[in-house]
């Protein structure tokens, strides 16, 4: 039995149906589950490679980015056990643990990055709740982890790949929520289409930065933006260029979504 802690959704393997990603409690591993559509859904955590290396840590807040802007969202677990007590103990972990990065290498399975040191991912901290968000507002998806007891820790990404980007910001119109939570937002690039969704809350205890981000990899163009919104409403907009975020407000036009 799992004792499920955070929540991470997203479509890791672009067929353009949000997966989930659970983080658990110690001594068991985090489950990738794809989805199937119809209310289904598999497990897929042995396949993707991410059994072993989420075993010997308690997860919390959880999901995925694209931290590399290479088109595949990657994950992201923040861990900390819940009784400072371990650390007296002979139990093989410890009161505070390091948070994991698990890169997408093919829409299928998952490597983890290693913890070089000195950089965030190798911090031993009581984390809890993990936000995402561009907090620079340079193209690349940084992490804040709440943690107890300490101030929080910010990750900023430093990645410098050379990858292209695309950021939107939603703004709903009279039948859409003003902050367009709940809308689904879907970019075509480099012959590859990719979903990211408006969401309110999630990880764990958490809420991310609301602007949808797109990594394009070598792609200089978005082909297609397609915003379904809340409403219902269906639209296709163009896109000006990449590297670069930009504002859609509903009430650009007269459809009134």
């Amino acid at each position: 039995m799992m004792a499920s802690m955070g929540i991470g959704v997203g479509d890791y393997n672009r067929d353009g149906k949000v997966d989930f990603y659970i983080s658990n409690f110690g001594d068991d591993y985090n489950v990738l589950f794809r989805n199937e559509g119809n209310g289904i859904v598999s497990d897929m955590t042995y396949r993707a490679g991410l059994v072993d290396p989420t075993i010997p840590f308690l997860g919390w807040g959880t999901g995925f980015l694209d931290f590399d802007n290479d088109g595949l969202p990657d994950l992201f677990v923040a861990n900390g056990q819940v009784l400072p007590i371990v650390d007296k103990q002979s139990w093989g972990t410890t009161w505070a643990e390091r948070p994991q990065l698990f890169r997408n290498l093919d829409g299928t399975k998952f490597q983890e990055v290693p913890p070089a040191t000195g950089s965030g991912l190798a911090d031993v901290i009581p984390a809890r709740g993990a936000a995402f968000g561009d907090l620079f507002n340079d193209g690349h998806i940084d992490v804040v982890i709440n943690n107890l007891d300490a101030a929080p820790a910010l990750l900023r990404n430093v990645v410098n790949n050379g990858n292209h980007w695309a950021t939107f910001k939603l703004v709903g119109g009279p039948k859409s929520p003003r902050d367009a939570i709940g809308a689904k937002v879907f970019v075509t690039a480099g012959g590859v289409r990719q979903r990211a969704d408006v969401f309110s809350g999630g990880s764990y205890g958490s809420n991310s930065d609301p602007r949808v981000h797109f990594g394009l990899g070598p792609a200089t163009k978005v082909d297609k933006l397609e915003i379904q919104w809340p409403s219902g409403k269906k639209q296709e907009i163009p896109v000006p260029g990449v590297d670069q975020i930009l504002w859609w407000m509903k009430s650009r036009d007269r459809s009134n979504a």
